[in-house]
């Protein structure tokens, strides 16, 4: 159907933006930021030394944007796969769903933390308190990839059993078998990177 493809390529391109937004949040003008070590003030403190404000108000507004309209795409899988098993069609549905107010969340959390560390001066005390901030959300992190996980295994496990009219090996263009090639890689925006590929695919499978 004309509209899903349509609906797969809103997605790729949100993947595509959402992979430019995350580069705002982790590349400040003293190279790549490394969020791992965001506690440590002093690590954190040259990290993020003129990082402009602009930038990660652009990854705010380009993050949610791109979100938008990769739910596009998910949906579109869901309601593909409603013609073969209700069962599958719910359990992806219910899962994107759970992904994605989650994960847009957990984007603007992240936007927030470092927009408010930047805005205060990169002094210690703000760096308290962003990083309380970001460690009583983060279970937005948890629930969203928890439904990531979900919709994946759901996907993976409907096309492999065979029961939609893709090929066994169609599964590779599943987050999940793309995610154990790609994360072990040191490419940018890994998660984002593995949806477009994903959805390139697919486009010329469904």
């Amino acid at each position: 159907m004309l509209q899903w493809k349509i609906f797969m390529v809103m997605a790729l391109i949100g993947h595509i933006l959402c992979g430019i937004s995350d580069g705002f949040l982790t590349y400040a003008p003293n190279g790549k930021v490394d969020l791992t070590n965001f506690k440590d003030y002093e690590k954190s403190k040259v990290a993020f030394h003129g990082m402009p404000l602009k930038n990660l108000s652009v990854a705010m507004l380009l993050g949610v944007c791109a979100m938008t309209l990769e739910i596009f795409g998910y949906i579109a899988l869901c309601d593909w796969m409603q013609q073969y098993s209700e069962t599958y069609y719910l359990i992806m549905l219910i899962s994107t769903l759970v992904m994605f107010i989650n994960l847009a969340l957990h984007h603007l959390f992240c936007c927030l933390v470092e927009w408010f560390f930047v805005k205060l001066n990169l002094t210690e005390e703000a760096l308290h308190a962003v990083w309380d901030f970001f460690k009583t959300t983060c279970y937005t992190m948890y629930l969203g990839y928890l439904g990531m996980l979900v919709f994946a295994a759901a996907f993976f496990i409907a096309v492999v059993t065979g029961k939609t009219s893709l090929p066994a090996w169609a599964c590779i263009f599943n987050l999940l078998p793309l995610a154990i090639v790609i994360l072990p890689t040191k490419l940018p925006a890994k998660a984002n990177v593995i949806g477009v590929i994903m959805f390139a695919g697919l486009l010329f499978l469904i």
